[in-house]
């Protein structure tokens, strides 16, 4: 009886019909509670916990103004509901940048700083780590973790709370999801991804310990492995722990890329082969082991001498090596436990290659997704079967489902802005930064876009990008944004239809005026 009570008290307290700011007032209050907590551990430690606490006040205070005084009555228009997603990520950018801006950090680096957690990018503006205090590296874990699910939580939660049916909006991060089997309502879905998501954190925490990993660095590492961040608590990211260590990471990076959905009826479910019969499943692992082998082969006979029949030790960490990096950049993870940069070309680009494909749908990976790969091969193969015999009926198939048209071209159209995205991207770095070498500026844009933090040439994966320009800086920020979030979505907020739309569809609706007004209209009918 406690939560129908307290639910309409609050709804008791609406005056105003905006389901955009109400929801927004639900982020802020989230993001004060991030801002309490981590403010109680700064203080635990004898860290400025100022720094959080100053500002978690006023979020919470403008939060539950917004929660408590609107509604969310009316159902949404599509147009409102892609504008309350940008409005969400960037109340959050900022928002989670006031810690690091209270600490000195410039505009610029505050802004990066967040946006590369929130988005689980990874990348860094920290030149040294070790001289950060243990409150904002725990800060930016949590930015990490929260920013893993963030995705989920807009896409299958909010939206359809609002009546717009989350289907239609998670089509794209979520396509080649298949929920049916154990969630009928999207709200289902949504608990399950984040229950495996908790219990992986979990488990992977308690086993770093067992390993020996202080608690402190545990936490930071589990809440950059699981949403694949990349933001770690050491200057030389992975390359200073155990291999046993380095071996966990390695596959909960793995587990991170897959398909949440899948893990869930893996392990939850008596459906135990559901990761196995996913062709998107088996393509990954295929992929990253073909990647990691030609990689180590590159490497190998690059340098006879060093490489022979009577050093199958040195084979064996190269290949170890490529292993690592093959899977960090495919899961967008960002870890590093060696300087890839010193490679052979082919190495690279295979690496540049790997990043822009990514891991699967339904994931916390960034890149283009392998389920859209898979869907444009289907396409292309359908096109060339229709060349050759006009008359012939095809269809595009994966694990033996039929693609509906608007499946395969909203990968396609994905596909294509990504690339060109990241041939915009590469025009703007070459003016802004006309010392970079051309390697480098591949690796920062891939790096940004990709969601993988890290990058080649002249910033490798032990370095960081503070000596970037604060123009760059914010480029970087808008490439992060547009890799995590959808790229047709985030393009769309520039066009002129979509504003015209979100005007015709804005305002509010004072609800006491309403009230009042069917009061003036009973009265006059008693």
């Amino acid at each position: 009886m406690l939560f129908p009570t307290l639910r309409r008290r609050i709804e008791h307290l609406e005056r105003w019909e905006s389901g955009t700011i109400k929801v927004l007032g639900m982020v802020e209050v989230l993001l004060a509670v991030m801002l309490i907590v981590v403010a109680l551990y700064a203080a635990l430690v004898g860290d400025d916990a100022s720094v959080f606490a100053r500002p978690a006040p006023f979020v919470l205070a403008l939060g539950l103004f917004q929660y408590l005084f609107f509604s969310n009555r009316k159902p949404m228009a599509p147009s409102l509901g892609i504008l309350l997603i940008v409005e969400t990520w960037l109340i959050a950018f900022f928002i989670l940048a006031i810690p690091f801006y209270l600490s000195g950090f410039s505009f610029a680096n505050s802004l990066f700083e967040s946006v590369s957690a929130f988005t689980t990018t990874g990348a860094t503006i920290l030149t040294d780590v070790d001289a950060i205090d243990g409150s904002l590296l725990i800060w930016r874990a949590v930015m990490q973790w929260a920013g893993g699910i963030t995705v989920v939580i807009i896409f299958t939660v909010l939206l359809p709370m609002l009546g717009m049916g989350g289907a239609g909006f998670g089509s794209n991060e979520f396509s080649g999801v298949d929920s049916s089997g154990y969630a009928v309502k999207i709200s289902n879905a949504a608990f399950n991804f984040m229950r495996i998501y908790i219990l992986m954190t979990t488990v992977e925490i308690l086993i770093l310990m067992i390993l020996g990993v202080t608690p402190f660095e545990s936490v930071c590492i589990a809440f950059s492995n699981i949403p694949t961040g990349g933001l770690l608590p050491a200057n030389d990211s992975m390359a200073s722990y155990s291999f046993a260590v380095q071996f966990v990471t390695l596959v909960f990076m793995f587990l991170g890329a897959t398909n949440y959905y899948l893990l869930f009826r893996t392990f939850f479910t008596k459906d135990h082969k559901a990761l196995g019969k996913s062709s998107e499943f088996k393509w990954m692992v295929k992929w990253f082991v073909a990647c990691s082998l030609v990689i180590t082969a590159v490497i190998v006979v690059s340098d006879e001498t060093a490489y022979s029949i009577d050093n199958l030790g040195a084979v064996g960490d190269s290949l170890w090596h490529a292993t690592y990096c093959i899977v960090s950049a495919g899961t967008s993870s960002g870890f590093a436990i060696t300087d890839y940069t010193t490679w052979p070309a082919l190495g690279l680009m295979i690496l540049l290659v790997v990043e822009f494909v990514g891991g699967m749908s339904g994931s916390t990976a960034g890149g283009i997704k392998i389920h859209r790969m898979m869907a444009l091969r289907s396409y292309i193969v359908a096109g060339m079967d229709k060349i050759m015999h006009p008359s012939m009926v095809t269809s595009m198939r994966i694990d033996n489902k039929t693609l509906e048209s608007n499946e395969v071209s909203s990968a396609v159209s994905t596909i294509f802005l990504f690339m060109v995205g990241i041939v915009v991207a590469l025009c703007a770095l070459m003016f802004l930064e006309p010392q970079l070498d051309v390697q480098t500026d591949f690796g920062v844009v891939f790096a940004a876009i990709a969601n993988v933090g890290v990058g080649s040439g002249q910033i490798g994966p032990f370095d960081n990008y503070d000596s970037l320009k604060d123009a760059t800086k914010y480029l970087m920020c808008l490439l992060m944004w547009l890799g995590r979030m959808e790229l047709v979505l985030a393009i769309m907020i520039f066009t002129r239809g979509f504003w015209e739309d979100v005007r015709l569809n804005a305002g509010f609706r004072v609800r006491a005026m309403e009230l009042r007004h069917m009061y003036k209209v009973n009265k006059k009918y008693r």
